[in-house]
C-alpha cells in the first residue's frame, strides 16, 4: 500500500522554528507598541498638564491686562496667515510676524501649534478642536472662569520630532527583526535536519525490519528520548530475530523428535512385512511403545501451543497447595523407592496455604517436576520438596542429588527440546519438553520458576507462586 507523500519532519521542525520566531517578533511589537501607548504617552500627558497650569496663569495675567480675547486672536490669525505665506512663497524668505503675548503664554516653541483657546462657554476662539477633544485648564480670574486653554492630543501631531522618531525607531525594529529570521531560518534548517536525522534513520531500518532483515541495528547517540527509543528498537530487532531462530529450532527439533519413533516404527514394519521380525505379542508391544511416545509428544506439542496462543484453559479455584504436593508426592513413592531414590517432603507450619489456582495444572506440575528427578537423578538418591510461606507468597523447592548441571545449562533447561548431554540417550532421557511445560504452567498461575545447583549436589528448581 502507497502513502500520500507529505511534509517530512525537518520541513515540520523547520516550520515550527520560523513560526515560533515569527510569533515572538509580532508579540515583542506588540509589547513595544504597547509600552509606547503605556510609558511615553503617559508621561507626555502628564507633563502637557504641568505645563497647562502655567499656560492659564499666564493666559489670566494677560487677560486681566487686556480685558479680552482679542489680542491673542489677534495675533493667532498673524500666525496662521504667516505660515500660510511661507507655504505658498517657499523661494521667498518671509518674516515672522512678531507675537509676544502668544510667546509669553507659549512655555517653549514646542507647544506652538498644539495651542488652544475657549471662551468661558467653551467655544474655540483658537485652534479648531472641539472641548471635549482636548486636554484643557481653566483660566480663571479673580475666582471666575473666563476661559479655558488647551492642547491638541499628542496623537495628532505626526510631525512631532518624538513621535517620529518613536516610530523611527519601530521600523528600525522591525527591519532588524526580519534580518534576524532571516538568520535564523539559515540556522533553523540544518538544525532540523540534524534533529530528524535519528527519525529518519528509524525509518529505514523499520522498512529492513519489516521485508525480514532482523539483524538490522541502530546506532545509539546521546541519551534523550530518541536515543531510548533506538535502544527499544534494537532490542525489539534482537527479539525478532531471536523468535526467528527459535521458531526454526523449534521446527527443526520437533522433526527430528517425531523422525526417530517414526523411523523406528517403519524400520519394525518393515522387517515384519520382509519376515526377518516375527509377528509376536512382544513385537507388537515394542510397536504400541512407539506409538505412544509419538501420541506423547504431539500431545505435549499441543499443550505447548495452546499456551502459546493462550487458549490453554485453567479452571482456578482456592485449593490448598500443601494438600496437592503431598498427594503428588504419595502417589509418586512407589517409583522412586523402585528406582532405589528416596523422596521427602517438608513442611513444617501448621496453617494450610490456600491459593488461587488449577489443582489438576499444578498436580501435573509437580508430577512433571518429580518425574524429572526420577529420571535424571543416580541411585542411591533424594529428591527433596520444600514448601513454606514467605509473607504473601507461597515458595516451593525441588532439590535433588548427583549428577548436577553446569551453570550454562542450568539456564537453558527451561527451553523447548533442550536436554543435558548426559541425559539425551533414549532409555533415560525424556523428549525435553517436561520442564518447558512446568515454566508454562507457573506462567499461567501468575508465578515464577527458576533453577539453582542443589545443596545435595544436583539440581535444584525454585517456584514462587503468589497467594490470596
Amino acid at each position: 500500500m502507497t502513502m500520500t507523500k507529505g511534509l517530512k519532519i525537518r520541513h515540520k521542525l523547520f516550520a515550527v522554528f520560523v513560526l515560533s520566531n515569527v510569533l515572538l517578533i509580532v508579540s515583542m511589537w506588540q509589547v513595544f507598541q504597547w509600552s509606547f501607548d503605556r510609558g511615553f504617552v503617559s508621561y507626555a500627558t502628564e507633563r502637557d498638564r504641568d505645563f497647562l497650569e502655567q499656560m492659564a496663569n499666564r493666559t489670566a495675567n494677560l487677560y486681566i491686562y487686556y480685558d479680552d480675547w482679542y489680542f491673542l486672536v489677534q495675533e493667532s490669525r498673524m500666525e496662521s496667515e504667516w505660515h500660510q505665506a511661507k507655504l505658498e512663497n517657499l523661494r521667498d524668505l518671509v518674516p515672522p510676524p512678531s507675537t509676544p503675548n502668544l510667546d509669553l503664554i507659549y512655555p517653549s516653541q514646542y507647544y506652538r501649534q498644539r495651542f488652544l483657546l475657549f471662551d468661558d462657554q467653551q467655544k474655540p476662539i483658537i485652534g479648531k478642536v472641539r472641548f471635549t477633544d482636548a486636554e484643557t485648564h481653566a483660566v480663571k480670574v479673580n475666582k471666575k472662569v473666563v476661559g479655558y486653554v488647551g492642547l491638541r492630543s499628542i496623537r495628532e501631531l505626526v510631525q512631532d520630532q518624538t513621535l517620529r522618531f518613536v516610530r523611527q525607531q519601530g521600523e528600525a525594529f522591525l527591519l532588524i527583526s526580519a534580518f534576524m529570521l532571516a538568520i535564523a531560518a539559515l540556522l533553523t534548517w540544518p538544525l532540523a535536519q540534524w534533529l530528524s536525522r535519528p527519525i529518519t534513520s528509524m525509518q529505514r531500518a523499520t522498512k529492513k525490519l519489516a521485508a525480514g532483515k532482523f539483524e538490522t541495528r541502530i546506532t545509539v547517540n546521546g541519551s534523550d528520548e530518541l536515543a531510548s527509543l533506538s535502544c527499544d528498537f534494537n532490542n525489539l530487532a534482537c527479539t525478532l530475530e531471536n523468535t526467528r531462530e527459535a521458531r526454526k529450532r523449534w521446527v527443526a527439533d520437533t522433526a527430528h523428535e517425531l523422525r526417530t519413533p517414526v523411523a523406528i516404527l517403519r524400520g519394525e514394519i518393515e522387517a515384519m512385512q520382509d519376515g526377518i521380525i516375527k509377528v509376536t505379542p512382544d513385537s507388537l508391544a515394542s510397536l504400541q511403545q512407539e506409538t505412544l511416545h509419538i501420541a506423547h509428544l504431539i500431545d505435549d506439542l499441543n499443550q505447548l501451543s495452546m499456551h502459546d496462543v493462550g487458549s490453554l484453559s485453567y479452571n482456578m479455584d482456592d485449593i490448598l497447595v500443601n494438600d496437592i504436593i503431598e498427594q503428588t508426592v504419595q502417589s509418586m513413592t512407589l517409583p522412586f523407592n523402585e528406582a532405589g531414590l528416596d523422596l521427602i517432603f517438608e513442611y513444617s507450619q501448621k496453617k494450610p496455604i490456600v491459593m488461587n489456582g488449577d489443582s489438576d495444572r499444578l498436580h501435573q506440575l509437580f508430577s512433571n517436576l518429580m518425574n524429572n528427578s526420577l529420571k535424571y537423578t543416580n541411585a542411591p538418591g533424594t529428591l527433596t520438596v520444600k514448601l513454606k510461606r514467605v509473607n504473601k507468597k507461597a515458595i516451593i523447592l525441588f532439590e535433588d542429588s548427583a549428577p548436577g548441571v553446569s551453570d550454562e545449562d542450568k539456564n537453558k533447561i527451561f527451553e523447548q527440546f533442550f536436554r543435558v548431554e548426559n541425559s539425551r540417550n533414549r532409555a533415560t532421557g525424556g523428549r525435553g519438553l517436561g520442564l518447558a511445560i512446568c515454566s508454562n504452567i507457573v506462567d499461567g498461575h501468575q508465578g515464577t520458576i527458576g533453577a539453582y545447583h542443589s545443596p545435595d549436589g544436583g539440581l535444584g528448581i525454585k517456584i514462587e507462586f503468589p497467594l490470596n
